[in-house]
């Protein structure tokens, strides 16, 4: 028909327009949408742009389709919180930089531990291979000579882990207090593979040291 015909040239720069608009957001739904937009450009312009169809051309530009849809369902996924428990929900507002499938999967690599008694967790000056997240209970910390009893919902040991020096504070927790422990080695391990775990676990320390500062 002439009217396609007419149209079929205008479809391929549609579809690079498209793709070159998707790499303007960081947001990983909104791009892939603008980049399957932009293959079903491309594969109608395929369809009919010569007497037969460029089929390997439509093949790769579907393939591009289904795994940019997939991706997008697995990013919907990984913001759900439908699976949180009242606990891990009530944990998981505290992460808030984290999305709901990165704060499990940083919860997979620690463990959460109830102390059984008064505990010394750091010492300061000695090497520390844990990184401790405070959930309730009581804390004192003792540094250069100065005690601090700052309240429960902290990090303990981030500057060790960021900054891969001895411990900065001697810190110890009460009997009965909630705390999650990560391995710093394990934890360092999956942050550099999962970049974006990695992003949000660094604006969470951030934000955690940013808060002590404030208090101190």
């Amino acid at each position: 028909m002439p009217e396609i015909s007419s149209v079929l040239p205008h479809l391929v720069h549609a579809g690079a327009i498209l793709y070159l608009v998707c790499f303007l957001f960081r947001n990983q739904v909104i791009l892939r949408c603008f980049a399957i937009m932009g293959d079903c450009a491309y594969m109608a312009y395929y369809y009919g742009v010569s007497d037969r169809p460029l089929w390997d051309a439509m093949f790769y530009a579907s393939m591009n389709i289904i795994i940019n849809f997939a991706m997008i369902m697995l990013v919907l996924r990984d913001r759900q919180e439908g699976s949180f428990n009242v606990e891990d929900l009530h944990m998981y507002r505290r992460f808030s930089p984290l999305s709901p499938g990165e704060f499990r999967r940083l919860m997979k690599l620690g463990k959460i531990q109830v102390a059984e008694a008064a505990t010394q967790l750091t010492e300061e000056g000695k090497a520390l291979d844990r990184l401790y997240y405070v959930m309730e209970g009581d804390i004192d910390i003792k540094k250069s000579g100065r005690k601090i009893k700052p309240d429960s919902g902290i990090f303990i040991g981030e500057v060790a882990l960021l900054s891969q020096v001895p411990a900065t504070a001697t810190v110890k927790i009460s009997k009965g207090t909630r705390l999650v422990v990560w391995d710093s080695t394990v934890l360092k391990t999956a942050l550099s593979k999962d970049t974006s775990l990695g992003h949000g676990f660094q604006s969470l320390l951030n934000a955690d040291l940013v808060a002590k500062v404030a208090r101190s």
